[in-house]
């Protein structure tokens, strides 16, 4: 909160808490305890600010190398990916580690000193196809409707130890096949 100038939520701080636990040290050997995390919310209550802070510290303070950002359309995840780019510029600090800002459409692309990468990727089959994600930022999986482009998602954070798989949404329909699976293994794995 202090070095990007934001005040989060409660519920955004307690989410940030219980969903990055680690198992391990972090000065040793650690992973993350949870490899996929689903945050249902109702609109317009900072799920685009929980991915910017999220990314913004996957990117500096664990210097992942690559996150990929996909949402129902290109254009919501171009705006994450958006919000990302400003509060890094924003910040000394944070802009003396950009290297170049991509702004292309459909390619927007954040690279950082040391190869670190945070690309903008369209909800398809192909999204991601042939590269090795630390974060995957999922957002309005309520409008995944098939496995595809899940399944080519997902695959990207196999090789990736201490991968992260965010997903955000507000509640889906009968369609929402993606969303509606994760939710009834969730609550299967709380007795529900």
């Amino acid at each position: 909160e202090d070095v990007l100038g934001l005040r989060l939520y409660p519920w955004q701080k307690w989410l940030f808490v219980h969903a990055l636990e680690i198992v391990g040290d972090f000065d040793g050997e650690w992973r993350f305890r949870f490899r996929t995390v689903v945050v249902e919310i109702g609109r317009q209550n900072g799920k685009t600010t929980m991915g910017t802070v999220l990314a913004l510290f996957f990117l500096y303070m664990l210097g992942v190398a690559l996150i990929l950002g996909t949402a129902q359309d290109l254009e919501q995840a171009e705006d994450t990916w958006a919000s990302v780019v400003e509060m890094a510029q924003a910040d000394e600090d944070l802009a003396a580690e950009i290297e170049h800002v991509w702004y292309t459409n459909g390619a927007k692309r954040l690279q950082l000193t040391r190869g670190r990468q945070y690309r903008v990727k369209a909800t398809t089959r192909k999204a991601g196809r042939g590269k090795s994600a630390d974060l995957i930022l999922l957002d309005e999986l309520r409008e995944h409707r098939d496995w595809e482009a899940w399944g080519a998602l997902t695959k990207t954070t196999i090789a990736r130890e201490n991968a992260l798989v965010w997903c955000m949404s507000n509640a889906g329909d009968g369609s929402s096949c993606v969303l509606r699976h994760l939710r009834l293994q969730a609550h299967a794995e709380l007795g529900d």
